[in-house]
């Protein structure tokens, strides 16, 4: 029998989706999408954050067996309309040259960062945000890692030009690393879930993972009018994810919460989260929990890495065995 727990007066359920073996002997077996992180970007800035960021992507590399790539976007030099082709050429060229030295130097420094790992690096001119989404599909990224403070403040990294536009933008998932984050060790993994057709996929997408690190996921689903709330669809949500998925490693949690942004957050904290997984799509809640309100707050103030996909874009590569 499948484990419920009843928390009064929260409302808040607890059910871990399999005690043991036997328990889902009858489950059908869910086709398990799998994230396939062969190639992971770091954009960096050389900041004390952004080295947190690479710190963190040569974990995950490690893990994966993947490839690593450093990128730096360089701004484009001053110049007017009066100005000679030529001397344009000659300052785009000692601004690539500059921001070159710097790469080289970074990883020179930092070989304690990299251990075995061997990074790639591409310095690049141009808006930061557009170059590296092109560049992330021209390298065939599976995974983008940025820091979420920079030399500019974190408002303007969050919510400026470069991180929120990738995240807003991206079709490749980009995990946000907050300036407070220090070593991750992904023990529990959150993903706030409204019960639609999505959700097998998007908890599949990330049991695969967390399964690299022997994981918790957390799936959440928040009770936002507790008093008149019918416990058969809680009942019902359970039922659909006993089909679809047998999973050791997954909850499934129902907490009475009328704020989707502090329920996360009182979530996370209680429960030890380490990360907390948002899906960006145009359908139910998702649309609300990843405005950018929303966002910023969880961002902001939970300090805890964000993992932000793109549900309706990010292609998947399923085994057919």
């Amino acid at each position: 029998m499948l484990e419920e727990e009843l928390h009064s007066p929260t409302g808040h359920y607890t059910t871990p989706m399999s005690n043991n073996k036997t328990a889902v002997k009858n489950m059908r077996k869910a086709e398990m999408p799998s994230p396939q992180i062969n190639n992971i970007l770091v954009p960096t800035d050389f900041s004390e954050n952004a080295k947190k960021a690479v710190k963190i992507a040569v974990g995950i590399a490690e893990k994966h067996n993947a490839g690593l790539l450093l990128v730096h976007a360089c701004h484009m030099p001053y110049t007017d309309e009066h100005m000679p082709p030529a001397m344009m050429q000659e300052l785009i060229l000692a601004q690539q040259s500059r921001c070159e030295i710097q790469m080289g130097e970074f990883v020179a420094t930092q070989k304690d960062l990299f251990g075995k790992l061997v990074p790639n690096t591409k310095v690049m001119m141009g808006f930061a945000a557009e170059s590296i989404l092109s560049l992330a599909h021209t390298e065939n990224i599976d995974l983008i890692i940025l820091g979420t403070q920079g030399v500019n403040g974190i408002e303007d990294k969050l919510f400026g030009t470069v991180t929120w536009n990738i995240i807003k933008r991206s079709d490749i998932p980009v995990m946000a690393i907050p300036d407070v984050a220090n070593d991750i060790q992904f023990k529990n993994i959150m993903i706030p879930f409204e019960g639609t057709a999505y959700d097998a996929d998007i908890i599949q997408y990330l049991l695969k993972f967390a399964e690299k690190y022997n994981a918790v996921v957390h799936a959440v689903h928040f009770i936002q009018d507790a008093p008149t709330y019918n416990k058969g669809v809680t009942d019902k949500l359970q039922n659909k994810f006993r089909k679809e998925i047998d999973a050791e490693k997954l909850q499934l949690h129902f907490p009475a919460e009328k704020n989707i942004t502090e329920g996360i957050k009182k979530f996370a904290s209680r429960n030890q989260i380490d990360m907390i997984s948002m899906v960006t799509h145009n359908h139910g809640l998702f649309s609300t929990i990843f405005h950018m309100s929303v966002t910023r707050n969880i961002a902001l103030y939970a300090q805890i890495p964000l993992l932000a996909y793109n549900m309706d874009r990010v292609q998947y590569e399923t085994d057919n065995d």
